[in-house]
């Protein structure tokens, strides 16, 4: 095997010491024996990386991380130290998220992927590896009339980690009642629910209202509909094209016109990454983290500042 990086065994060191996780845990995540993270420990110490703190090319700020893990029960929480420029901080959060997915996909088989830039963005920062016993699987349909930059993220993923992927071509909401429950007999849909009850992992972003108000196309033809028994002064953010209040409420009356994966599928699987980079979804970050559907967080400490100061 070869040789760790500095950068690598800063990683298993900050999980180990800051994070807490255990040796199993780690060897699980890593993908390496339980002796070769015990060595990876002590080569760390015996290279300076670990002294009074961790030497790492990213700062994290580990009492935030520790506070966010235990408030809302999070398996993991990476709360990247913010840069002066706002870009610079977003890049990083980014970055930082598809290094760390990386990680979790040497082990996984099954992974879900949910639309968005920030996912855009995670996808295409992912290192060119062979994950050829991996499948990605698109959680959600496509949001008709989305913009260009809104491709198919499962195919994009696989294409650059050179493994596999299953798309749904359906419309992310759909009004007739009819509609799901048919799709949900064709032979293609059960090969995607099957994925979806078996997924390893998934990741995904934050939506808001705005950000849905600004799909025209939704916003004339289906916001009415949707939203109709729905305050939309009380929407704090979307989560898998979910609507929740503040304090972490779904808004069940939308569950029927979700094409997609379930509720219950979601918070069967394992790790559940949210990535959010973006300092005006504090509301929807604190309402996505007291739903319970969070359990692996990537985010800045501007933003989660934001959040204490909500509670």
């Amino acid at each position: 095997m070869a040789q760790l990086t500095d950068e690598e065994l800063a990683s298993i060191a900050h999980d180990f010491y800051l994070s807490k996780l255990n040796i199993a845990e780690i060897s699980k995540k890593y993908d390496l024996s339980r002796y070769l993270i015990t060595k990876a420990l002590e080569d760390a110490e015996t290279r300076g990386i670990v002294k009074i703190k961790i030497a790492q090319g990213i700062k994290r700020n580990q009492v935030l991380e520790r506070e966010f893990q235990k408030k809302f029960g999070l398996k993991e929480a990476f709360i990247l130290q913010s840069h002066e420029s706002k870009d610079e901080t977003s890049e990083a959060v980014v970055n930082f998220a598809a290094k760390q997915i990386e990680t979790y996909l040497k082990n996984a088989k099954v992974a879900g992927v949910s639309w968005g830039a920030t996912m855009h963005g995670v996808i295409d920062d992912f290192a060119e590896e062979e994950f050829k016993h991996l499948y990605f699987v698109q959680l959600l349909g496509q949001a008709i009339n989305s913009n260009r930059r809104k491709n198919p993220l499962a195919q994009d993923a696989a294409e650059n980690l050179h493994a596999h992927s299953l798309t749904l071509p359906s419309p992310l909401y759909v009004l007739n009642p009819k509609i799901i429950p048919a799709l949900k007999q064709e032979p293609y849909f059960k090969i995607i629910e099957n994925c979806y009850h078996n997924l390893d992992l998934l990741f995904t972003g934050l939506g808001t209202l705005e950000s849905f108000k600004v799909n025209q196309f939704l916003e004339d033809n289906y916001g009415s509909k949707l939203f109709q028994n729905i305050p939309q002064e009380e929407v704090a953010g979307l989560i898998m094209g979910r609507p929740y209040n503040i304090n972490g409420d779904f808004f069940t009356s939308f569950e029927k016109h979700i094409c997609g994966i379930s509720m219950d599928d979601i918070m069967r699987t394992p790790i559940r990454f949210c990535i959010v980079r973006n300092r005006f979804k504090s509301d929807a970050l604190l309402g996505a983290l007291r739903t319970g559907v969070i359990t692996h967080l990537v985010t800045s400490d501007a933003i989660t500042q934001r959040v204490l100061q909500k509670l």
